[in-house]
């Protein structure tokens, strides 16, 4: 149980740096102040969990004493400020690159949340009901950038990106699967992460994309 515990915390602060570099990057692309930045960043980490613990009745959500987290994030968005701040022409005259970069972090932190939050939901709930435990993981995966998209007046990721919340909903239910029937959580951990990694990094250079009706087809 203690080993399982320690993975799920690397797990989860593996997810909060990734997603903290991410909304950090979408927000400095915003153009938006120091404090933006910060917020936008610690959002993208911490609010899918914080919607999660909500539905799941644990309150308050454990996410505002995850001080270790809190700091990480904070520390890595401000990271993303100060390279962008001392090397903005590099940074800006680059931005296909950084976007490139901003795609991989997000999909490592896609796939960690998703794990992390079916695992969570797991110990809450128990694992009978599978939809349950795939919609959480689905939320604490997408959740925080759907608020940091509202905020920054974007187009939410999730509805637009090349196979983001299938990919979240695919990880979390074989990450489910996995656990149910009896493999280790580190083990059943690195192949939810690796399969929401793959598909979207596949499905970003294939351009894959779910149908959608457009005026111009």
């Amino acid at each position: 149980m203690g080993n399982l515990q320690t993975i799920s915390g690397i797990v989860e602060m593996a997810g909060i740096i990734a997603f903290s570099i991410s909304g950090a990057m979408i927000a400095v692309e915003e153009e938006v102040d120091l404090f933006g930045i910060l917020l936008l960043g610690l959002i993208t980490a911490m609010g899918g969990g914080v919607m999660r613990d909500v539905l799941l009745g644990l309150f308050p959500s454990a996410n505002f004493y995850n001080y270790p987290g809190i700091i990480a994030s904070l520390a890595s968005s401000a990271a993303v400020f100060i390279i962008a701040y001392t090397h903005r022409d590099y940074y800006f005259r680059h931005s296909g690159r950084i976007a490139a970069i901003n795609n991989v972090v997000d999909s490592l932190g896609l796939g960690l949340f998703s794990v992390t939050g079916a695992h969570t939901a797991m110990q809450a709930a128990g694992g009978e009901n599978i939809y349950l435990l795939v919609f959480m993981g689905m939320l604490t995966g997408v959740g925080g950038g759907l608020i940091r998209d509202t905020i920054a007046g974007r187009k939410p990721v999730i509805l637009t990106r090349h196979i983001y919340a299938v990919a979240s909903i695919l990880g979390s239910f074989c990450y489910c699967l996995f656990v149910l029937y009896g493999l280790p959580g580190g083990e059943a951990s690195v192949l939810g992460v690796t399969l929401v990694f793959a598909i979207r990094i596949y499905a970003t250079k294939k351009c894959l994309n779910l149908p959608r009706v457009s005026r111009n087809s």
